[in-house]
């Protein structure tokens, strides 16, 4: 009776997961819109993670800035293969971070088609 009942819980418990961090990252991005300070970082790594199976390799950029304290935070962030290709380690990056949680942070690009979006909603 366990194992059944924990073969059922279990994907439901991974599906409720999913969608968390998932509505997570979009309240996160609201707020990064509404608040979010503007810096310029540096690229410090590109990392190219292999796909499941024979799918294609995930994009990632790993960003630094230092937040208005003069703290520095590290961020990877998913990105497409235009904007992978756009960047080289030690390249400059527009970044957003929020003024309360400086570690929590996105590239300007999606944070300005976050703005954008809210505003085509609003219209």
């Amino acid at each position: 009776m366990f194992w059944i009942a924990l073969g059922v819980l279990a994907p439901i418990l991974i599906f409720a997961g999913i969608i968390w961090l998932a509505v997570r990252r979009g309240l996160e991005l609201k707020r990064l819109c509404d608040q979010g300070i503007e810096v310029t970082g540096r690229v410090a790594e590109k990392r190219a993670v292999a796909g499941h199976g024979s799918g294609p390799r995930q994009k990632k950029i790993v960003m630094s800035y230092r937040d208005r304290f003069g703290a520095e935070h590290l961020r990877t962030s998913s990105v497409p293969l235009s904007v992978y290709d756009q960047y080289q380690v030690d390249d400059p990056i527009e970044i957003v971070y929020l003024p309360d949680s400086p570690a929590t942070s996105s590239p300007k690009y999606l944070v300005d088609q976050c703005r954008e979006a809210l505003r085509k909603k609003t219209s």
